[in-house]
């Protein structure tokens, strides 16, 4: 088996999918999980926490009702 050169960014991902993958076995403490997701918020910014859920439209609104 030969090995496979890893770009940057791919080492990068490969580890938060081991971080992922070690967190849902719980392989770490909460302290450590918490330095580890400050640490994968920091490489990659777009899987920070957005906030809270948009508000969900009610789809039965009183306008177009036909009942």
């Amino acid at each position: 088996m030969q090995e496979q050169e890893l770009t940057q960014t791919q080492a990068i991902g490969l580890l938060i999918q081991a971080a992922d993958i070690g967190q849902s076995r719980g392989a770490f403490k909460l302290e450590e999980a918490a330095l580890i997701t400050r640490a994968i918020h920091l490489l990659v910014p777009e899987r920070a926490d957005p906030g809270p859920p948009a508000p969900v439209e009610d789809s039965a609104s009183p306008e177009g009702n036909d009942e």
